[in-house]
Order: structure tokens, then C-alpha cells, then sequence
């Protein structure tokens, strides 16, 4: 990093040396790019570690204050954790206060009280009710995470979270005041203590972080040292020394150790340097301390033991040293370690303080830290990058493998030893041999002028600035989040002088650009530029559909260039690119576009020999040959199969090659192979994947359409069973997983679940070297598995559990598995079977039985307990099923299409009857209208309830079922309201006037079905739901998504017994009108024909206006049940249509009416205004509003001439 604010002056030269004006400037600036350029937050080291130490706060006062040394910065997320111990009871205590400078009100901070919490953040208190009291005596940690993307204040007391609190605040302000155990104010600019509130008591391990910390990370970073303020001599500024505590112990393993090392040798390189310091730290702390990764700096210019100081100018210039010469020289050295076993904080510290501070003498090098600066840090773990960023960035990343190298000492000019690399002892640093070097720059622009694509203006001025000096721009990135112009971005240089080169960054761009438009620079204490070590792209040996290739070594931001394998007069090329992110050169995917393919299907695979290191590459060929839908014949597939086995076999897989096995898995799944034969091949694949996998922490999961595999490592002192489940899952999607680390013996809402007891553990192995591994499984695709028989079938998903190079039997107590069924079991007397797949069966294994037995069942899942470890299945024996698959699917689309079909027709009836104002002039007609509309509203929420049910949202659902129900018990009831009609005017005559007659069949039609729907909401609004919602299986559900009545009871209640008791009132009444209407044609003479006829439509017509076809579930019995069905489903959803032909089709009204309004010419009736003063005559006549019954024994009423005589359907014609 580069950081110009702090500027260094020089005096005058009295003895006209310029030339050593000159070496001060350049060493002057090495100092400054690497000490000077500190952040502004409170990192770097300290003298003094205050780990084990508390500060001790009762009488008489001693007051703990931040350092002026250690500067906040504005936080856009934080952490701070302190921990207490309170010795004397008092009313309110403070743990810690943070304030603005000249700011009354807390920015951040902690107060307590008997039983209560007070948490500040941006000026604003929450209060929080503690659940336990804390007791005297005791040390107790409280921790707040807050940041401004989740805007929720988290507090923690003892690792259990207590609260979790909204804000509304940004950032935290920066540049504030921090005392502890004390809250404080500033007056006239001195600290000023308040008082009656101090913590009487111990503070110890007061740490800020700058980012928010989970509750596990909480836990686990107990004894990690904040980044923004840590628990050194160096961020405190105390009235009183801190007093060590033995109770206050923390061991950790992973360290930074950051010092001043003096290395007195012949010249080396600064790969020999991190040999030399390898060597020093393997000698000094021998085992028990690993080093994972090293950084050196040069801090100073070298005091040469030989030669004059004008030797030492020229050697400046020409930066070339002679091989006999030594030299003692300063640099910055950062080692990072990991000490094993763990051990305390302050023991570590004051250990490696202690060796740190000898002198090592090894071959004739001598090495030595300045005690002052050796500073200790524990750290959350190790970084993975090899050199040391700029002070201002996250701190370096080192390779987490530990170095290995020995140390290198070159020998003197005239030993006879060969120097196998003489170009290490001798570096060369003329211009034939100069390489790139890289650095990475963030800065904050400055702009003189408003600017639109800022972007581009700015990546133009770098190139303007930085491509004549032989750098280019890479990676260009705007950072908006922390400046308007904020970026970052990496520069290619064409020098090996890091200072030079990062001095000549850091001039070019803080120079001004003028333009006629504008003017650009960065902000000079807005720049920090660090040198950064990509490394190369290594050589590589790639397999790919084009040939084998081997990639040289090859430099960042080179190409690498090959003949084609199969047409070589044609180049294959590779490029070697600055990875933007990792600041590492990573390959880039070939460019093989002139190259001919050598594998063009899967039978050249077999050419192809897997190794450890084409695996990956194998992997991608078969992805790219083997799609979904694939057609493989027998031949390829087992090809495929033992080609990824192959992948598995020669080394463990990393988790993104498992997931591209797995989806090739997936693929072959839905590929239009005969997998039967394979079916052991697949399974033990995938068992392979999952015992090979390497995977951090305590899980991994992979899924793909169709199949899902989840691993589990597991801690075997706090094994409490385990629980794997699939809670959601529709067909050629990923299914939705879920695991439990308990024992769940029902869980609730899962498609497949599978419970592991606890009695598992007693197969674990015992060694402790072997960690116990469990995988579990799902596989929807039943074309795996084949079935024992024709007439036995699969009815699940296959889930499946196992256990790494174990075999699990015998168990005392059951596992668990719960199956979904995948067709709805109507019939409860067909035998359901629980299986697990045998590999030792017969013809590439099969189902069996053994060991596993079904615990309970209903039509829609069953639960099976097994006793050993393996493949789970339900088989259904299909040969007792009432209703088979093939037939369900038929009338599924006979219901869809018969919905869809009378919706039209009924949207028509209730156009004619509404739009023609003759039509709708007597009761039948009215009433028509009534239950035409119910019975459209009932057929349109069918045809939508699906797709409304698919969202998945419960709201949604309740309203769709209730609507549903609705509709259904409307229909039902204006049928009922029809057939009173009738009996009314056919059965019980009487001349009678009833008020409002049609206004009281509404509110019978419509009010009672609401009133029962309203009643069911307010009691219980979960009667209504999916069928895919909870356990509760009722006789309406279904295998795909519905919302209806879930509610067994509330189905029987208000369904069933509704529907029955208006279907037996209705065939009451279509028997005695029947009756009644041959009566009154016994004495009328008519040919048989025509009144066989005439009674059939009567009585169809008749059949479907009181919904009489609603009848036949009922009797669908036995060898009758299918063709029931089939009647019901055809006739049911087509009762609507029916209704259009019978009660508007066939109506001579309602045809007269359709050619007077939309005939013309000969088909329009000639006889219109005759015939429509007549009809509205007799609308208008003084009866009409009364419900008039005519006597039966008169046959001449008009009443009985219409339902005798009309050639449609009399029931509709009767009026008053």
C-alpha cells in the first residue's frame, strides 16, 4: 500500500552529497510503503498482549479508555463482545460506552440493571428483560452483531441469544470516544466519568470486529482478537495496570506472528529468505508449531560488512551484489502458525516472545527478532494468498499448505561445491531477464464535473496514464459502496522494482488530468496500492473432446499455444489470466474451435484412461455427451457407468466434481435407457460418491432433477439420532431436502423421510482416527427399480441411508421411514408392502421384505420400521386396486375437459337468459339463472384449483377451498330450491300470494351455503388447505396439489350429508312429479312413439336440472365401480351443458328470441309483435307477482299444458 498523507522531510546538504540525499529518499520510502502506511482502524502491533489479564474497576476508581492510538472507523456492520464480572451489587452498572466526539448520547453501548438489559446503538435504547438474573462473582460475556444490510441488533449473553432488535441506523459514526465499565462525557475537552453507574466489578476480552458475526461464529471465535479493537496494551489507554486472573484461560491453535527480524548472510533472494525463516521456526519450536506461510519485506537499506559507501551507491543503482560479501539486513516478517495441541493465549504469546527473541545461528546465518516488535495475534484461520497486501486491506493470505523447503546457503566464490541454480545466489536483474509484476490499486476519484458513465471515464484516464509506462489495466471494478467514484482494479507492470513501480503508480494518478471538460485525479489519502504475487499457471495435462493436451508452465496474462491433436495444422490455445477475485493466475478454459473432436461419442471413451488428474476433465466429456433425454443403448450406459467409477476409484472427489457425477446420474435417470440391469451399478456409484467426497464441515447436500444425496459427518459424543427428508419435490425439478439432528419419529410435511434412532451409535467405530460418515439418498425415477411383479408396483419414492465402510443390521430399535404414496390407495384392503432393495437377489438385484415391516399405512403414505441400513420402498399390490392408474389419468381429462366444456354453455345460458328480458319474466326461469351461475362459479374454480394450489401459499389456498366449497353447497342448494319449485306448482296446488318469492330462494340459495362456510372459518380455518398440507389425510385428497375440506369430520358434515339430503329430496320429487305429469296426459291421445319420446326428454331433463346423475358414487360398488365412475365423471361434468341443450337449446321461447335478435331476412319470424304483445300481456297481468297454483284436476291450466305439450323440458316452463 501507498499512503501520501504523512510526508517525510529532509534538511539541507551541507556537504553536497546528493547521491546520498538520493538512497535516503529510496530507503525513506521503502519504510514508509510498509510501516508508515498504516489503516485506520486499530490493527498493527503492540508491545504488550493483555490476554489472561482483566481490568479491575472497583474502588478505588480506575478508569479504562480506547487509545488515541486506536481510531474507530464508520462501520457499515460490526461486533463487539466484553466480558464482565460483577463483584459488588449495584442498582445499574455499564459495561461499555461508546461516544461521538462532542456527542451527549451514546453511539454504542451496554448498561444493566437487576433484571434488565439496556443496549445503545446510533443514540437509541432498547430495553431487554434478562431471563435469568446474573449472579455476583461470575464472569459473564455479552456480545452485539449488528449490520446495516439485515438492520437487526442481535445481543448475546453467555452464547444464547437474548434479543434481536430493528434499527433503522446506516453506519456507526467513526472517530468516537470508548471507555469501559464506565459511561463518560467530554467537557471543555477533557474526559469527564459519570458516576452511579459504574460497573463495580472485573472487564476482561473487550474486542470490536468490523463485520457481523453469526451466533456460531460468536462461540467459536472465543479466543480470536478483534480486528477493529483487540485486548492489547497498545488500543488502551488505562488509569491502572490490568491484573492477571488463572481462571481466565482460552487456548487456540492459529497465530499470526508479525515482527522485525535482522538476517546476517551471504545475499539471497527472497525465496531463500523464506527458507531461511522456515528453517529458523522448525528448529526453534520443533513439532509442536507448524508453519502455514510466510512474508518478507525488506524494511531498510543493507549495512554492508565489506566495501565503502560509494560501493554501496553504485550497488544501489545497479541493484547487483557480490556472492562473496554478507550482509546484515532488517525486514518485516509475517509467519503465520498453528500450534498443536491448542494451548492458552497469553501461554503461546509469551512463549514464542521468549525463543523469538534468541539468536539463531544455522551455516552461517544468523537470525534474530527485535523483542519489541514481536507481536502474537490469534486469528480465525489461515489466509491463501503468498504475499503481504497493503496495511489497509484484509490481512494477507498465505497458502494453507505448510512449507516444506530446506535451507539454501550459497557458497562462497571459491568453494568447489556446484551450484545447481546459480541464478538464486547470483540474481540477475538486467533487462533480458526482467519479468511483470503485479499489483492491485483501490482509490477514490475525484471529478471535477457531474459524470454519467463514470465507469468508462475513469478505466480511460488509467489507460491514459499508466499504458505509456508500460502498464496495463486489468480486472477494472467500480466500488460505489464506499465512494462515489470509488474502484479497484490490478496493473501489469513491465519492471521488477516493486518500490519504484508502486511510486510511479501512486505519482501518475495523483497528478491531475486536465481535459477541456474535466479534471481527474485520485484522492491522495484515498490510494492504496499493493504488490501482489499471482504465481503461474501451473502445467496441466487436460483431457478434453478435442485430444490430450499438456499446457505448459505458463506466466499471468500470457497465452499458451499447441497443435491440434487431430488436425495439427490448426492451434489449440489456453490462456493464463489475473483472476480478479483471488488475485491469482488461474487457466481460462481453451479456446479448441479450430481443433477437430476425437471423442465423438461415448463408445471412444473407452480409449480414454482416467487418472487423478484428467478426472475432472473425463467428468465434463461425459456431461457433454450424456444430456438429459439421452438415448444410450446397454453398451454405452455400462461405458459411462464404469468410466465415472473409474473418477471415483483414483482419488476422493471434491464437492464440485461430486455434484458433476451426481447430475450425470441425474441425466442417465431420465435418459430413454433400460435401466433395470443397471440398477446396482447406479446405487453403489452413488455410495461411492458420497464415502469418497472430501467436504468441509459437518455437512454437504448435492441435488439434481430427480435425485438427492446428503452427507453427514458425525460427532459421535453427541450423536442423538438423525432425521433426512425430502419436504417438497415435483417431477424433473431438484427436490427440497431438510435433515435433523435429532430422532423424529413422524416428521411432519415430508414427500420421503428416513429417522435414525440413537442405537446407531453402537456401530460407530471405536478408534478415533475413523469419523463415522452417514449418507442418505433419494431417487424418484422408478424405471431404476423393477418390480418383483406385474401385478406388485412401486407406490414411492426410494430413499436410502447408509453408513461409510460399515454394515448397519440387527438393530434393537426400528429405523424409520415414512413414504408418500405416489398414486392415491383407494381401496384400503390392497395389500401394501415395505421393501428394501437386495443386491443379492437374482438378475441384478431386486425387492425383498426381510427385515422391515409396515407400521401403518392410509391411501396416501405409510410408515415402515426396518432394522438394518439400505434402500427403501413401498410396494402396492396393483391386481385389488378399484380404480387403476391408466383409468385415474382418463378421468382426470374427462373431468377437465367436461369443467371446461359446460363452463362455455353455461356462460351462454346466463348471457340468453340475461340479455332477453322475455326470457327472464316467470320464477323457472329466474331460478335457472340462479343455479346456472353456481354451477359455472363451482366448474371454473375446479379448472383453476390446481394452478392456484401450485404457488404453494397458505392464503391462497384456505380462499380457493372455501370459494370451492361454496360453489358446491350453492349448487346443490338452488337444485333443492328446484325441485320445491316444482312441488309447489305441481304436487301441493293452492292459489296463493307469496311476497318477494324469488328474493327468499336467493337468500335460502345463497345465504345458507355461506353461513356454513363462514361458521367453518371462524371455527377452525385449517379445515381448508392442500392436499399436499400436514398429515391429515382425508377421502378427497389427492397425490397432486387441490385445496379442499382436509378435515375428515368437516368433509362428512358439510359435504357429504349436505349433498345426500338434497339428492334424496330431489329424487322425492322426481318421482311425484313424474306421477303427476302422467296423470295429467292419461287422457290425452297420443301415439306411443311421441309420448315415449316426450317422457324420455322429460325425464332427462328432469335428471340433470335436480343434479340426479350426483347419485352414482354412491352405488359404485364392486365389478360396477370403473364404468360408474366413468358415467359420473362424463355425465356430472357435463351437467351444465346438458342444462344449455335442454333448458335454452330445445326451448321455443328461447329460440324465437335468438332469431327476432340475431336472424335477419326469411328466418326472422314474421309474427313478432304479435307474439310479443301477447307474452307481454300476460307478464303484465294482475297475477304476476303472485305464485299461482292451478287445481290439478284442471287440465286445462297452463301450467300442465306446458310441461305436457312442450317439446322441451316441462319443468322449466312451469310460472305462476
Amino acid at each position: 500500500m501507498v499512503n501520501h498523507s504523512q510526508k517525510c522531510a529532509t534538511g539541507s546538504d551541507p556537504h553536497g552529497q546528493s547521491w546520498k540525499m538520493d538512497s535516503v529518499r529510496v530507503h525513506l520510502f521503502t519504510i514508509v510503503w510498509i510501516w508508515i502506511a498504516s489503516p485506520h482502524i486499530c490493527s498493527g502491533s503492540s508491545n504488550s498482549s493483555f490476554w489472561g489479564k482483566k481490568a479491575t474497576l472497583v474502588r478505588p476508581p480506575c478508569h479504562w479508555q480506547l487509545s488515541n492510538q486506536c481510531v474507530v472507523p464508520e462501520l457499515e456492520e460490526l461486533s463487539v463482545c466484553v466480558t464482565i464480572q460483577r463483584e459488588i451489587h449495584t442498582s445499574e452498572w455499564t459495561a461499555f460506552d461508546y461516544k461521538q466526539r462532542g456527542q451527549i448520547k451514546t453511539e454504542l453501548g451496554l448498561v444493566g440493571s437487576e433484571r434488565q438489559l439496556t443496549v445503545w446503538l446510533f443514540k437509541v435504547e432498547h430495553k431487554v428483560n434478562l431471563t435469568e438474573s446474573l449472579t455476583l462473582h461470575h464472569w459473564h460475556t455479552f456480545c452485539l452483531t449488528w449490520s446495516a444490510k439485515s438492520k437487526q441488533l442481535r445481543l448475546y449473553v453467555n452464547a444464547s441469544r437474548l434479543a434481536e432488535l430493528p434499527t433503522d441506523g446506516s453506519r456507526l459514526a467513526g472517530n468516537g470516544m470508548l471507555t469501559l465499565g464506565v459511561s463518560h462525557s467530554m467537557l471543555g475537552g477533557v474526559m469527564d466519568y459519570e458516576t452511579g453507574k459504574e460497573l463495580m466489578g472485573n472487564a476482561t476480552l473487550f474486542r470490536m470486529w468490523g463485520r457481523e458475526l453469526g451466533e456460531d461464529e460468536l462461540t467459536d471465535l472465543r479466543c480470536v482478537d478483534g480486528d477493529v479493537v483487540s485486548w492489547t496494551k497498545r488500543h488502551w489507554d488505562p488509569d491502572c495496570q490490568p491484573v492477571p486472573d488463572s481462571s481466565l484461560i482460552c487456548e487456540w491453535t492459529k497465530y499470526k506472528i508479525d515482527m522485525n527480524v535482522s538476517i546476517k548472510s551471504k545475499p539471497v533472494v527472497t525465496g531463500m529468505l523464506k527458507a531461511i525463516v522456515q528453517k529458523w521456526f522448525e528448529d526453534t519450536f520443533h513439532s509442536n508449531v507448524s508453519v502455514h506461510g510466510i512474508f518478507i519485506s525488506s524494511t531498510s537499506s543493507s549495512r554492508w560488512l565489506q566495501g565503502t559507501g560509494d560501493d554501496f551507491g553504485e550497488q544501489v543503482k545497479e541493484r547487483r551484489v557480490s556472492s562473496n560479501e554478507r550482509t546484515e539486513k532488517r525486514y518485516a516478517c509475517l509467519v503465520y502458525v498453528e500450534v498443536m495441541p491448542k494451548a492458552d493465549v497469553l501461554a503461546v504469546q509469551e512463549e514464542v516472545q521468549k525463543r523469538l527473541t534468541l539468536q539463531y545461528d544455522h551455516g552461517g546465518v544468523v537470525v534474530k527478532a527485535h523483542p519489541a516488535s514481536i507481536n502474537v495475534i490469534s486469528i480465525e484461520a489461515f489466509p491463501n494468498v503468498t504475499e503481504r497486501p497493503s496495511s489497509t486491506a484484509d490481512p494477507p493470505t498465505l497458502s494453507t499448505s505448510p512449507t516444506t523447503a530446506e535451507l539454501p546457503i550459497c557458497p562462497s566464490v571459491s568453494s568447489s561445491v556446484t551450484i545447481e541454480n546459480p541464478d538464486e545466489c547470483n540474481p540477475d536483474y538486467s533487462d533480458e531477464f526482467r519479468q511483470d509484476t503485479f499489483y492491485r490499486v483501490h482509490l477514490n476519484a475525484s471529478i471535477n464535473v457531474t459524470v454519467i458513465k463514470s465507469a468508462d471515464i475513469i478505466k480511460n484516464w488509467l489507460n491514459v496514464k499508466l499504458n505509456p509506462q508500460s502498464m496495463t489495466v486489468l480486472n477494472f471494478e467500480m466500488n460505489p459502496d464506499l465512494h462515489k467514484y470509488g474502484c479497484t482494479f490490478q496493473v501489469q507492470a513491465n519492471s521488477l522494482n516493486i518500490s519504484e513501480t508502486t511510486h510511479l503508480i501512486y505519482s501518475l494518478l495523483t497528478e491531475a488530468y486536465i481535459t477541456d471538460a474535466m479534471s481527474i485525479q485520485a484522492l491522495p489519502g484515498h490510494i492504496n496500492i499493493s504488490h501482489i504475487a499471482p504465481g503461474s499457471c501451473p502445467d496441466h495435462l487436460q483431457q478434453t473432446l478435442y485430444g490430450l493436451y499438456d499446457w505448459p508452465r505458463t506466466e499471468p496474462e500470457d497465452r499458451a499455444t499447441l497443435l491440434c491433436e487431430k488436425n495439427s495444422r490448426d492451434q489449440a490455445t489456453r490462456s493464463c489470466k489475473l483472476d480478479g477475485m483471488t488475485d491469482k493466475a488461474m487457466w481460462k478454459r481453451p479456446d479448441l474451435s479450430l481443433c477437430k473432436r476425437t471423442v465423438d461419442d461415448i463408445t471412444d471413451l473407452d480409449k480414454v484412461n482416467v487418472t487423478a488428474n484428467n478426472s475432472g476433465e473425463i467428468v465434463d466429456m461425459i456431461g457433454s455427451l450424456v444430456g438429459n433425454g439421452t438415448d444410450l443403448s446397454d453398451s454405452q450406459l455400462d461405458t459411462v457407468l464404469d468410466k465415472l467409477d473409474d473418477v471415483v476409484s483414483v482419488s476422493p472427489v471434491p464437492p464440485g466434481l461430486a455434484g458433476n457425477i451426481v447430475e450425470i446420474i441425474s441425466n442417465v435417470l431420465h435418459s430413454k435407457a433400460d435401466l433395470a440391469s443397471f440398477t446396482n451399478k447406479i446405487l453403489r456409484l452413488t455410495d461411492s460418491v458420497g464415502d469418497t467426497m472430501n467436504f468441509d464441515g459437518e455437512a454437504h447436500n448435492i441435488t439434481a432433477p430427480s435425485l438427492a444425496l446428503q452427507l453427514v459427518t458425525i460427532n459421535s459424543n453427541h450423536f442423538q439420532g438423525l432425521t433426512f427428508g425430502v419436504s417438497s419435490f415435483t417431477n424433473n425439478n431438484s427436490p427440497e431436502i431438510f435433515m435433523n439432528k435429532t430422532f423424529v419419529e413422524k416428521p411432519q410435511g415430508a414427500v420421503a423421510a428416513i429417522s435414525l434412532p440413537v442405537v446407531l451409535e453402537n456401530f460407530f467405530p471405536r478408534n478415533n482416527t475413523a469419523t463415522p460418515r452417514i449418507q442418505f439418498q433419494f431417487y424418484d425415477s422408478a424405471v431404476l427399480f423393477k418390480n418383483p411383479s406385474d401385478t406388485m408396483k412401486l407406490n414411492s419414492y426410494v430413499v436410502s441411508a447408509s453408513m461409510t465402510n460399515v454394515n448397519v443390521s440387527n438393530l434393537q430399535q426400528p429405523i424409520i421411514i415414512t413414504l408418500r404414496h405416489l398414486n392415491r390407495v383407494q381401496n384400503q384392503d390392497q395389500p401394501i408392502l415395505c421393501v428394501y432393495w437386495d443386491f443379492t437377489k437374482s438378475n441384478g438385484g431386486g425387492w425383498e421384505s426381510q427385515g422391515c415391516k409396515t407400521e401403518s399405512t392410509d391411501g396416501f403414505q405409510t410408515t415402515c420400521h426396518c432394522d438394518h441400513l439400505t434402500h427403501f420402498g413401498v410396494l402396492l399390490d396393483v391386481s385389488k386396486a378399484e380404480i387403476s392408474t391408466e383409468d385415474e389419468e382418463i378421468l382426470t381429462i374427462i373431468s377437465y375437459l367436461g369443467c371446461g366444456l359446460s363452463s362455455i354453455f353455461l356462460g351462454v345460458t346466463l348471457v340468453t337468459y340475461l340479455a332477453f328480458e322475455k326470457l327472464r319474466q316467470d320464477y323457472p326461469s329466474k331460478i335457472l339463472i340462479n343455479l346456472s351461475l353456481a354451477l359455472l362459479g363451482l366448474n371454473l374454480v375446479f379448472l383453476l384449483n390446481s394452478w392456484f394450489a401450485s404457488f404453494g401459499s397458505r392464503g391462497v389456498c384456505v380462499s380457493v377451498a372455501a370459494i370451492q366449497h361454496f360453489f358446491v353447497l350453492a349448487s346443490f342448494m338452488w337444485m333443492g330450491l328446484e325441485a320445491l319449485h316444482m312441488y309447489f306448482a305441481l304436487v301441493k296446488v293452492f292459489n296463493t300470494y307469496v311476497p318477494s318469492y324469488i328474493l327468499k330462494f336467493c337468500v335460502l340459495g345463497w345465504g345458507i351455503p355461506a353461513v356454513i362456510i363462514i361458521l367453518i372459518l371462524a371455527i377452525d380455518r385449517d379445515v381448508y388447505g392442500s392436499s399436499l398440507d400436514g398429515e391429515t389425510q382425508d377421502p378427497l385428497k389427492d397425490s397432486s396439489p387441490f385445496c379442499w375440506v382436509q378435515n375428515e369430520t368437516a368433509f362428512y358434515v358439510s359435504v357429504m350429508s349436505f349433498i345426500l339430503l338434497v339428492l334424496l329430496c330431489n329424487i322425492t320429487v322426481f318421482g311425484v312429479v313424474l306421477v303427476q305429469i302422467r296423470r295429467m296426459q292419461a287422457n290425452k291421445p297420443t301415439s306411443n312413439t311421441s309420448g315415449l319420446l316426450h317422457d324420455l326428454r322429460v325425464v332427462a331433463s328432469l335428471t340433470f336440472l335436480l343434479g340426479l346423475t350426483w347419485i352414482l358414487p354412491f352405488f359404485s360398488w364392486g365389478p360396477v365401480h370403473t364404468p360408474f365412475m366413468y358415467l359420473f365423471s362424463i355425465l356430472n361434468s357435463l351437467q351444465g351443458f346438458f342444462i344449455f341443450i335442454f333448458h335454452c337449446l330445445m326451448k321455443e321461447n328461447v329460440q324465437k328470441q335468438w332469431r327476432i335478435h340475431l336472424c335477419c331476412g326469411p328466418l326472422r319470424p314474421g309474427d313478432y309483435s304479435e307474439w310479443s304483445r301477447s307474452m307481454t300481456g300476460a307478464v303484465r297481468g294482475g297475477h304476476s307477482r303472485l305464485v299461482h297454483f292451478p287445481s290439478v284436476k284442471s287440465e286445462d291450466t297452463s301450467s300442465i299444458r306446458k310441461i305436457s305439450d312442450s317439446s322441451t323440458s316441462g319443468v322449466s316452463q312451469i310460472n305462476a
